[in-house]
């Protein structure tokens, strides 16, 4: 019976534990509040057009970024930094990447071949351009 109960507390603990920091994502959303908000088009266009990232991978950032962390993605700069500045980590999900792999396969038609990859990026730009080159390798094959 105390197994039980401990196994019950057990895994409110561990749900907090994987679940999103929503005090670090307001403070991250209040550190972005001053930049302004674009549209999903305009953000390709201001920065991702002349990176030549096709603009499907744009949009899917642009829309499954923010539902993944919760962060105003219209506000987010291909210049800020995934953990220092974004803490995607904290503010996501802790499967979160499992999830964007799932996502990106059934909107794009592409699977994410090296999932482990992505944790090795450090800016949203390369981010985004490490989704680019999932989906141009797979054109290009």
């Amino acid at each position: 019976m105390w197994q039980r109960v401990k196994n019950f507390f057990l895994s409110f603990r561990t749900y907090a534990d994987l679940s999103p920091d929503v005090k670090t994502r307001r403070q991250v959303n209040r550190w972005l509040r001053d930049r302004p908000a674009l549209t999903s088009d305009e953000w390709y266009e201001y920065f991702w057009q002349a990176r030549q990232v096709s603009p499907a991978v744009a949009t899917f950032a642009y829309i499954y970024l923010e539902q993944y962390s919760g962060l105003q993605t219209a506000r987010i700069l291909p210049s800020d930094r995934l953990e220092e500045d974004l803490h995607l980590t904290l503010v996501c999900w802790f499967d979160w990447h499992f999830t964007l792999c799932e996502d990106f396969e059934q909107h794009l038609g592409v699977g994410i071949e090296d999932y482990l990859e992505m944790q090795d990026l450090s800016t949203v730009e390369e981010f985004v351009m490490f989704l680019n080159q999932q989906l141009l390798s797979v054109n290009h094959s």
